[in-house]
């Protein structure tokens, strides 16, 4: 096993406590404090970490470096320091990499046929043709910069052994954190005020730049894919937040009260505030915002809903950081906690702005 790779140990098991984060916890059980939540906060990729059991099929070219921007590990990290930063919020924590059937993908009928003809498009893609692999990478073996993370397995025999590896780690792990969500969300919902506000936001993020065969994060994305100066919010909607062709996960005008909540708490003294949170641009929401979305409007209640936050990773991390990742090399830098604590502190302030509202 590499050493330089996060690793998950064999057979490790999570239960509610484990994934579950909120103001109070080990003092009270989370039903005393659901009553006071009004912000489910979900990190369905905040972990880079592989379970130990995949280690036989992971690529041995895989860097540390590549396996965490393959991830938003530094979620998990603001998560934790939001709700230490407000007490109305709530973090659910995925425990293992998205490798493991990603759970802001719709769960495959057929992951490993799927996987199949991942790796079969894949082939065709570097052989020059252009591909899609939308619908098909709940297990995505490849990093968005195109490198190995699970090479196609090279018989029947492998194939069947990784299918059986990756069906028994994920009971143990991305299902457990699925099993979390709805019960937090169950939770809550049977606690809180009926006409009370209640915001479920799936939490990302990612850089500007891709990775480098040397490390370097460095390779610019095309102009549509690149986030604000903080972040993105998606409804599924429009750039204001409005319906397009399918409902919207959170009304548009609730979007929009967010953002401008949030605009003022990260307000820049260039002026351009309002332009720090973009909507749907370029992200609108994924399988998590559409699930829980849809879930949530079946309440009927104007300010309750689902929204996808993607944070510009470069936002989270500060200049020092990001300007090692912009160098070659194979590690990842540690989090700045003094750093992560003034963002968690701006998302409190846009938390109590909109309670005041």
């Amino acid at each position: 096993m590499s050493a330089s790779l996060l690793w998950i140990h064999a057979g490790q098991r999570f239960d509610f406590d484990e994934l579950v984060l909120w103001q109070g916890r080990g003092r009270a059980a989370f039903a005393r404090a659901a009553a006071h939540i009004d912000t489910i906060v979900l990190g369905p990729h905040a972990s880079a970490a592989f379970p130990a059991e995949l280690q036989p099929f992971i690529a041995p070219t895989l860097t540390l470096r590549k396996q965490c921007d393959f991830s938003d590990r530094i979620t998990d990290d603001l998560g934790r320091a939001w709700v230490q930063a407000d007490p109305h919020v709530v973090y659910v924590r995925n425990p293992v990499s998205r490798l493991v059937f990603d759970p802001n993908r719709a769960p495959p009928r057929d992951p490993m046929s799927d996987l199949r003809e991942f790796h079969a498009r894949l082939a065709r893609q570097r052989a020059g043709e252009t591909v899609s692999f939308a619908g098909i990478d709940s297990v995505r073996p490849i990093t968005f910069s195109g490198e190995d993370v699970l090479p196609e397995p090279a018989s029947p025999q492998a194939w069947q052994a990784l299918g059986e590896t990756l069906g028994e780690v994920a009971a143990r792990t991305v299902q457990r954190y699925r099993a979390c969500c709805d019960e937090v969300l169950q939770t809550v919902l049977a606690q809180r005020d009926h006409a009370a506000p209640l915001h479920l936001i799936s939490l990302h993020d990612t850089m500007n730049t891709k990775v480098r065969g040397d490390g370097a994060i460095v390779i610019e994305r095309s102009a549509a894919d690149r986030l604000p100066p903080v972040a993105n919010l998606g409804n599924r909607g429009d750039e204001s937040g409005d319906a397009l062709d399918e409902p919207v996960s959170l009304a548009g005008s609730e979007l929009r009260r967010v953002a401008a909540a949030w605009a003022e708490a990260f307000a820049r003294s260039d002026g351009a505030a309002q332009e720090h949170i973009l909507l749907n641009r370029p992200y609108k929401g994924a399988f998590e915002t559409v699930h829980y979305g849809a879930r949530l409007r079946a309440l009927q209640r104007p300010r309750v809903g689902a929204l996808q936050v993607e944070f510009r990773r470069e936002a989270l991390l500060g200049p020092l950081a990001v300007a090692r990742l912009h160098a070659a090399g194979e590690d990842w830098p540690e989090p700045d906690p003094g750093h992560l604590a003034g963002i968690a502190a701006a998302l409190a302030r846009a938390g109590a702005a909109l309670r005041a509202g």
